[in-house]
Parts: structure tokens; C-alpha cells; sequence
């Protein structure tokens, strides 16, 4: 999954005819057309540093203005290229709702959308309803006396998507891509990963620290007095310690192997039979499915051991806090404020975001279709998603020529990668299908809204089990600022948020068109269906090995070298980058921004006129480099950077730049880097 734009790239220059100034025997001749500055190329010269040494810093040359000229808002963890779209998207989707609120007509989409908006921001009416809407679901806590009513309490809480222990959803069957399965997985921890709880790197002790004096601060909240709160803090440290134990880690779930185990419905009731599995899925609506993959066997005989292990008391303490760490967000302020307290610790962030920007987020997870259709029909109109699907093309033709320059690869193993792209798909900008919103929305109760919605959703899910896949269901609405590519679907999604400057513009020049979308999105998203992870899928979204075993060998090898560069690079000092965990997006954003310069060159020679080879003094080769490096241009808070570097499989910013320039074979020429310079080492990283 990537953050990207993209969009084609034609480069709109308009001849001014002259006035005549001659004699009526002259033929009037038109001026040359004014030079395109870097503004009206898509460069952003602010951003830039112009005393920098590219060969020295590329990042730096790129994106120091950027840096020395924007302060991370007090509401944000960073400040980046992607925020300046998103916080465009998010003021132009509040007009909207805002209107919808105001007057929403007869149009039933406007009154959703308006009664969505209105209950979100009500927040008187929020801070009189205070934990209310948790009476449901701590009723059915309190009735835990014993493991077999903690599992009841388990299945109650499932059903409306509270998650502790683990979790259940809908995944294409790995080995018959055609297929949906049911998918249960590893989950219940309040914090983001396992490592917080078992190591204590960087700064994970004082995290915890934090996370505990918060779990009794939550406890408070509910009246709890604080030696009760004070003994729930243990029991639910120790539970979710226990969790952690048994949890897989990130960089082993990077194999799809480990994380598929089709042991359907008789082999779940027989590796943990003391669940009521029976009762568990006729309570989410499945009572018939007996197609299950999950990704651990041994992690559920485990759970049941932890729930017939832990006394009464202390399950009904961490199955609240499970309910407490999920819908805090929805409740009074007092329980806002304090779930805010565990990001300031996660992510240094200073403080709350406004309540209006955490509707409009709201608005867009639970409502996002029909959200998006003004918002495409204003952002998104003409001929857009057509010039999208061109560039996509010719980045997609782009790689097909690329993989006969492999060396490493044999011809049998070409021949499956040429038919795997071959069958890639792609959706762009939007739906064709606007999905629909089968729930109550009112304007009295927020907390009902967003519960209404989260089990609509988990509804829609789970009805795809049993089923043939929907290969036109986005997993991103269209306004979000992100792609993403499923290995499973072999098909790559570029929403129309992404479809926006700084990344893309229809009158840009080309080269920074192709440099910040054609390369850093379409070709990164592309490049991910051969990644370490995607290579693992065939043509047809299936776990199979498709590869010679020389191949194979190759392809290790060259990722082993991507691993080891990255791991010299550190996100804080003293944290450095985990080489295995990012080796996938490494992977795609080198071979990515390689695609997009060989797709660019292609294009190139085709026009007639060919775009402007230099925009002050910058060649179009140049302006290439330049629009993906400002595409990266951001500044994080140090927690959230040291918060990345343990769980996240994206490089930071800085490195997703000067740890992809330094493999690229052009960047060299283009800015005449000797060899041995920082930005051209003479030793490249080569995987595709």
C-alpha cells in the first residue's frame, strides 16, 4: 500500500498569436510561446534548496525549503506533501457536510449525509450521553462469572466489530483466488504492535509506562474506584502481555505462507474445542460457513487455555478496556481527551484535532460513497479518469519491456511474470458502482450513527463469505489520499484523491507527472505484484510458486541487498530501520521510480513537438527526480518517526527518497553525479 497520486501528463502550452506590425503584404507571425517556469511545471520551488548539492543530499535539494519553511501543526503528527492534499480533501468534503446539514432538501443522500454530519457535531448532545452507549455491551460483561460466559461476552462484543482475543473477517481463499473465505486472525492488543510489550528498544518502556497509567485513567473514567482501576491495569497488562506472546511478529507475517492455514470449521472446533464455534458464527450471521483459514492454528488453542486460566474478574477488566480502547472516540469529551493521551505518547502529536476534521474522517470511513460523489464530480470531472487509465497503460507497457533487461531472471520465470501483467488490473478515481448505505442515521445520537455503521459494514463483509469474489470493491473511498495493490486480486486501486497537486496536474510538464505519479505511484503499486511478498502470487492472485529455483535464488539475493542498505538508516538515533519489515515497499519504491523514468522516456520520443527540455535550467530528466523527491517532502514529530520504524513497513520519508535515488542507474547522468558521491555510490541495489 503506497500514499500516492497519479494522472497522466500532458503539457497544456498556448501560443499567443501576435498582433501584426507590418504592412498588409506581411503574414502576421506568432510569438514563441513565454518559457514554462517550475511553478507551471508541478515544482514547487519553495520546497526546494537550490544551495544544496543534489549529489550530496538529494532530499535535502529537494525538500530543505519545505523543511526550514513549514512548523508541524500542534493537531498533526506530520506535515508532509500527502497532509497538504488531505487537509484540502478534508476542507472541501466539510463544505459539503456542512450544506448537507444545513439544508438538505429532498435528496435522501444530503439528509444521510447531513444527519451524519449534524449528530457528529452535536457536542452537547455527546457530552449528556457520556458512556451510555457502552450499557449494551457492559451489560453483557458483567455477566462473566466463568470462561464459557466470557465467550459468550466475546461473541456479543465480535458482532458489533469490539475485538478482543482475535479477530473475524472476509479474505480471498490464497489458494483459489476466485473464492471468499472466512478469516480469523490474531488481535485484542491496545497497543499498535506485540513489540511494545516484549522488548524495550528506543523508547517502548516509557510507552508502556504511559499505556498503563492510562489503562487506570480509563478505568476512572467509568467511576471504577482506583484500587479496582489499580487491579484491572494488571489484569489487563497481563492479558495482553500473554497475547503478545503468542502473536506472530510482523516481519513472519510478511510471509503469506505463515499466515494461511485453511483448516476449515472441523479443524478449528478440533485444534480449540472448548470454543463454542458453533454458537460464535450463527452469532455473526454465518452459521453455515465452514471454509475458515486462519492465521495461526496454535494461537487458538491458546486463547481458550489464557480465558480457562484467568479468573472472573480479570476478564471482565480487559474485555472492557477492549470496548473502552474502541468506541472512546465516540464518546464524552472527558474519554476523548484521555484516548487522545495515548497518542501524544505513541506520536509526540500536541494536540487534539478539531472536532469538525474528526467528522469529516468519520464522514469518509462510514459514508465515504456517497461522500465521494460530489467530491468527484468536483475534483474529479472530464476526462480525468481516462488520462489516469492512459498513464497507467503506459506504465504498465513500460515494465513489460523491462523485464527482458532482467538478468537474473530465466525465460521461464519471464514468460509467468510477462502473463502476471498481463492480467493486472486497476480500478481509478472511483467506483462504477456507487455503494449504498443500508442503516439508520439520525440526528440525536452520534455514538448510534457510528455503531450503526461499523455493523452495516461488518454486515456487507461477512455476506461475501461463501461467495465469488468482486473484483470491482474498493477497500478506499475515493476521496482518500493513498493506493494500494492486493497481491490476492492482482490488481492495483488509485483513488481520485491521490489525482491532485502537488502530484498531479493536468497542464504540468510531463516529466514531473511520470516522476511523483507515473513512477512513485502507479509503478510503485505495480512493482509491489513482485515484491517479496507479491511474488509469492500467480497471475491469478493465487499462492503458487511460480519461479525456477535459480530464479528464485536470484531474486533472494537481490532483495537480501535491498534489506541490508536499508537497515544502515536510522529513523532516530540509536533506532535504526527493520530491512526485513520495509523490504516489500523498498522494494517497489527502487523498481517503481526506475519504471516510471524507462515509461517516461517512452513517451517522450512519441511527441511531436517533445516537451521542454529544460525549465529553468533543470532538464526534463531532472524535473523527473525532482517531482518524486518533493512528492516525499514532509517533517514527523520524532516519536511518530520511532513509532514507524518499529511497526510500520513504509521507510520514512527522508529515506523513501535518498535510499531509492542512490539505485537508480539515471539519477547519476541526469544531475552528473561523479561516481562515489552520497546520491551515486557505485554500488546499486537491483531487483526490478
Amino acid at each position: 500500500m503506497h500514499r500516492h497520486a497519479l494522472v497522466p501528463l500532458l503539457t497544456v502550452l498556448v501560443a499567443t498569436a501576435a498582433a501584426c506590425r507590418c504592412n498588409s503584404n506581411e503574414r502576421p507571425q506568432p510569438d514563441a510561446p513565454a518559457p514554462m517556469t517550475l511553478a507551471q511545471a508541478g515544482i514547487v520551488p519553495d520546497w526546494m534548496n537550490r544551495q544544496a548539492d543534489p549529489c550530496q543530499d538529494f532530499f535535502e535539494y529537494a525538500c530543505g525549503g519545505f523543511y526550514a519553511r513549514y512548523e508541524i501543526p500542534p493537531d498533526r503528527r506530520a506535515w508532509s506533501a500527502s497532509t497538504v492534499v488531505q487537509h484540502e480533501t478534508e476542507q472541501f468534503l466539510r463544505e459539503i457536510l456542512e450544506k448537507a446539514a444545513q439544508d438538505p432538501g429532498n435528496d435522501p443522500v444530503r439528509k444521510k449525509l447531513g444527519d451524519y454530519w449534524a449528530a457528529c457535531m452535536d457536542e452537547p448532545g455527546i457530552e449528556k450521553a457520556g458512556a451510555a452507549p457502552l450499557k449494551p455491551y457492559l451489560d453483557a460483561i458483567n455477566q462473566v462469572k466463568d470462561a464459557r460466559s466470557a465467550q459468550r461476552a466475546v461473541l456479543a462484543l465480535h458482532a458489533d466489530g469490539i475485538f478482543p482475543f482475535f479477530s473475524l473477517g472476509q479474505q480471498q481463499d490464497f489458494a483459489d483466488a476466485t473464492q471468499v473465505i472466512a478469516g480469523i486472525d490474531q488481535a485484542g492488543l491496545g497497543l499498535s504492535n506485540r513489540k511494545y510489550y516484549l522488548e524495550d528498544k528506543g523508547n517502548m518502556k516509557s510507552v508502556r509506562k504511559a499505556y498503563t497509567e492510562h489503562l487506570g485513567r480509563m478505568f476512572a473514567l467509568l467511576g471504577w474506584p482506583a484500587a479496582d482501576a489499580e487491579r484491572a491495569t494488571a489484569d489487563v497488562m497481563r492479558i495482553e502481555t500473554a497475547l503478545a506472546t503468542m502473536q506472530q511478529d510482523d516481519v513472519f507475517r510478511r510471509d503469506p505462507h505463515n499466515v494461511y492455514h485453511r483448516i476449515d470449521r472441523k479443524g478449528l472446533e478440533q485444534a480449540a474445542p472448548d470454543f463454542p464455534w458453533g454458537d460464535y458464527l450463527a452469532a455473526l450471521g454465518i452459521g453455515q460457513v465452514t471454509a475458515i483459514s486462519v492465521h495461526d492454528p496454535a494461537y487458538y488453542p491458546g486463547v481458550t487455555r489464557l480465558i480457562a486460566k484467568e479468573n472472573a474478574a480479570a476478564l471482565r477488566s480487559y474485555l472492557t478496556w477492549m470496548l473502552l480502547h474502541t468506541l472512546a472516540e465516540e464518546l464524552s469529551r472527558s474519554f476523548v481527551d484521555e484516548d487522545f493521551k495515548l497518542q501524544q505518547a505513541l506520536t509526540g502529536i500536541k494536540e487534539l484535532p478539531p472536532r469538525w476534521r474528526r467528522c469529516v474522517e468519520r464522514a469518509d470511513r462510514d459514508l465515504g460513497h456517497l461522500l465521494a460523489q460530489p467530491y468527484v464530480a468536483a475534483r474529479f470531472a472530464g476526462d480525468s479518469k481516462q488520462r489516469a487509465v492512459d498513464l497507467t497503460k503506459t506504465v504498465l507497457a513500460a515494465m513489460s519491456v523491462g523485464l527482458d533487461g532482467l538478468s537474473w531472471m530465466d525465460e521461464p520465470t519471464r514468460k509467468a511474470a510477462r502473463t502476471k501483467l498481463e492480467k493486472m488490473g486497476y480500478l481509478v478515481g472511483y467506483p462504477a458502482q456507487w455503494r449504498t448505505y443500508d442503516f439508520e442515521v439520525g440526528r440525536t445520537s452520534y455514538a448510534a450513527n457510528a455503531i450503526g455503521a461499523s455493523r452495516f459494514e461488518l454486515r456487507r463483509q461477512r455476506a461475501k463469505i461463501g461467495k465469488p469474489v468482486d473484483r470491482a470493491d474498493w477497500y478506499m473511498t475515493p476521496p482518500t489520499v493513498n493506493a494500494y495493490y492486493d497481491p490476492t486480486m492482482n490488481q492495483l486501486a488509485l483513488p481520485a484523491g491521490q489525482l491532485q497537486p502537488p502530484f498531479f496536474g493536468a497542464t504540468f510538464h510531463p516529466a514531473v507527472n511520470f516522476g511523483s505519479t507515473g513512477g512513485g505511484t502507479i509503478g510503485h503499486e505495480m512493482t509491489h505484484g513482485f515484491d517479496d511478498e507479491g511474488s509469492q502470487f500467480d497471475a491469478d492472485g493465487n499462492l503458487k510458486n511460480w519461479w525456477s529455483e535459480a530464479t528464485g535464488k536470484a531474486f533472494a539475493a537481490a532483495t537480501a541487498c535491498v534489506v541490508e542498505q536499508y537497515e544502515k538508516y536510522e529513523a532516530v538515533p540509536g533506532v535504526r530501520l527493520n530491512g526485513k519489515l520495509t523490504a516489500g515497499e523498498n522494494i517497489a519504491d527502487i523498481g517503481g521510480v526506475k519504471l516510471g523514468f524507462e515509461a517516461y522516456k517512452a513517451y517522450r520520443a512519441k511527441q511531436k513537438p517533445p516537451p521542454p527540455a529544460t525549465v529553468e535550467g533543470l532538464t526534463d530528466d531532472q524535473l523527473y527526480f525532482l517531482a518524486y523527491g518533493q512528492s516525499w517532502c514532509a517533517k514527523l514529530r520524532p516519536e511518530f518517526l520511532e513509532l514507524l520504524a518499529h511497526t510500520n513497513p513504509h521507510s520514512p520519508p527522508k529515506y523513501r527518497v535518498i535510499g531509492v535515488i542512490v539505485d537508480q542507474p539515471a539519477f547519476g547522468a541526469a544531475f552528473s553525479c561523479k561516481p562515489g558521491t552520497p546520491m551515486n555510490p557505485g554500488k546499486a541495489c537491483s531487483v526490478w
